[in-house]
C-alpha cells in the first residue's frame, strides 16, 4: 500500500471508530459557514462532498423542502450517524477523487473541512477535476480548511498534542476520559497555494479567505480558510 493510500485509509479507520462521539461535537453549525446562506435559493441540487455526520443539512433549513440534498462520505460509521440523524436525505459512499455522478449533476458543492485531508498534489487535483466535472457552468463550491498555521494550532504543536512535519499535521482523537482513539492526517494549506490550485483546476476563485466566528480574520486569529469557486 502506497503512503498516499495508507493515509487515506487510516483516517477512514478513524473517522469509523469516532462517529458517534464526533456526532455529538457537531450539533450545530460554525459561525464560519453562515455567510453560505445568502447564496441558497430553492430548487438547488447540492452536494455535501465530506459529510460527515450530516450537520450542513442545518445551513438548509429554510429549504428543505424544495433542496435536492446528497450527502457523500467515504467512512461508513460516519454515513450511519447521517442516516441516523437526517433519514430522508440520499447517502453515498465514494471516495472524493472518484465521484459516482454525471457531468454537471449539481449546481452547488460544499466541501466542508474536508480537502484538507488530502495528502498529496495528485489527489487534491483529482479531486477538484471530479468537481468540476459534476458541477453545472455557473456552480459554486463553497469550501472550508483548517487554518493550521494560527497561533492557537502553534501553541497545541508546541505543547505536543499535535504534531507536524513540513505542513503536514497528526491530529490525535480523543474520548471524554483523555484516550486516544485514532489520528487523523490534515495539510496546511497557505491562502496563495489554495489560490493557485482552485485556479489551475479551472476555477474563478470568488473567495478566499481566514475566518474567525464568521467574520473575516488573518493568519494568526482565524480558525478556518473559506474559499468560494465559480465554475464559468
Amino acid at each position: 500500500m502506497t503512503r498516499v493510500k495508507k493515509i487515506i485509509e487510516q483516517n477512514r479507520e478513524v473517522y469509523d471508530i469516532i462517529a458517534p462521539l464526533f456526532a455529538s461535537t457537531r450539533q450545530y453549525l460554525w459561525d464560519d459557514l453562515k455567510p453560505f446562506v445568502e447564496y441558497l435559493r430553492p430548487n438547488l441540487k447540492v452536494l455535501d462532498l465530506g459529510c460527515g455526520t450530516g450537520r450542513l443539512y442545518h445551513l438548509f433549513a429554510k429549504f428543505q423542502d424544495s433542496l435536492d440534498y446528497v450527502g457523500v462520505d467515504q467512512s461508513d460509521g460516519q454515513l450511519a450517524q447521517s442516516r441516523k440523524e437526517f433519514p430522508n436525505n440520499k447517502y453515498i459512499q465514494a471516495e472524493m477523487t472518484k465521484l459516482p455522478f454525471a457531468d454537471a449533476s449539481f449546481d452547488m458543492i460544499f466541501c466542508i473541512a474536508t480537502f484538507h485531508h488530502l495528502p498529496d498534489e495528485e489527489t487534491r487535483k483529482k479531486s477538484l477535476s471530479e468537481m468540476n466535472r459534476i458541477l453545472k457552468t455557473g456552480g459554486r463550491i463553497f469550501m472550508t480548511n483548517w487554518n493550521l498555521y494560527s497561533d492557537s494550532v502553534h501553541k497545541t504543536v508546541e505543547k505536543g498534542k499535535w504534531s507536524e512535519q513540513e505542513g503536514e499535521f497528526v491530529v490525535p482523537w480523543m474520548n471524554p476520559e483523555g484516550k486516544v482513539l485514532g489520528e487523523r492526517y490534515y495539510y496546511g494549506f497557505t491562502l496563495e497555494y489554495l489560490q493557485n490550485i482552485f485556479a489551475d483546476a479551472g476555477f474563478e476563485v470568488e473567495k478566499n479567505y481566514f475566518s474567525k466566528k464568521g467574520e473575516v480574520s488573518d493568519v494568526k486569529k482565524g480558525n478556518n480558510i473559506v474559499s468560494i469557486l465559480l465554475k464559468v
